[in-house]
């Protein structure tokens, strides 16, 4: 259901149930979990690239997985929501960057995964559609990514209707960072992998944490914060490395040759 390979710096999650249009299931999430955490620690990871085998990225969940817990407890469907929203924070907060390549249609859960990722590169012929509504469900722990990507008032409107989009129109809301012909989409995932790699980890892990400390906070709020983080990371290791390289013309220790 899962296949995955570390090579050269990066590792490769990748949906492969395409015979289910790569619906999810608790034993997929709990493989991507799996990974996730162990690539986390792995110094032999640079970046996680999310992708999928056959026309569709990725259905969302399997609805006979979900159906199998109608018959459950309020609190065995409380633990499987939570084991779910789980995976989607592991990928939003992954120590190491997470690139989606969005070849086919996501829906559901798959538009969490492409909320998820830090960049989300997609192809042309990508679409992507909020269904839980008519399934008389609803979008829920995939909501505060989905939210943050494209803004309460988008989401609300996509979440109400479960209307279809193009990749072009979910490039204009902020879901997707980049559309590419379906030919390209190889080609700048890689693109995008290579520019990721050029910079320190510690320091990718922390412009991370930036962004979630400053979004939609006043500046006087975190100018403090914010001043103290710049002067602790001048005088990391991996920032002397760093300058030190520009100055010396030649590339930081953690640039692949």
């Amino acid at each position: 259901m899962i296949r995955s390979h570390l090579q050269g710096g990066v590792g490769r999650i990748v949906l492969a149930r395409p015979e289910k249009k790569n619906a999810f299931n608790g034993e997929m999430l709990a493989e991507i979990d799996r990974l996730l955490a162990a690539w986390a620690v792995d110094p032999a990871c640079r970046v996680i690239v999310l992708e999928a085998e056959g026309d569709t990225f990725c259905a969302g969940a399997d609805l006979a997985w979900m159906a199998s817990y109608a018959g459950a407890g309020r609190e065995e469907n409380l633990a499987s929501a939570k084991e779910l929203g789980g995976v989607f924070h592991r990928i939003a907060r992954s120590p190491k960057p997470v690139v989606g390549r969005i070849q086919g249609a996501a829906r559901g859960g798959g538009v969490g995964l492409a909320a998820a990722v830090d960049i989300a590169v997609a192809s042309d012929r990508a679409s992507f559609a909020l269904t839980e509504v008519r399934l008389g469900l609803l979008p829920g722990v995939i909501s505060p990514f989905v939210v943050e990507r494209m803004g309460p008032s988008q989401a609300r409107g996509l979440f109400m209707t479960g209307e279809n989009i193009d990749a072009a129109r979910a490039l204009r809301l902020g879901l997707v960072h980049h559309v590419v012909a379906a030919d390209q989409l190889d080609a700048k995932v890689a693109e995008v992998v290579g520019q990721l790699v050029l910079g320190g980890p510690a320091a990718l892990l922390a412009c991370k944490q930036l962004v979630e400390l400053v979004a939609f906070r006043p500046v006087e709020e975190v100018a403090a914060q914010t001043a103290e983080l710049i002067a602790d990371r001048r005088t990391s290791a991996e920032a002397q490395e760093g300058m030190m390289a520009f100055l010396e013309k030649r590339r930081p220790s953690w640039v692949p040759e």
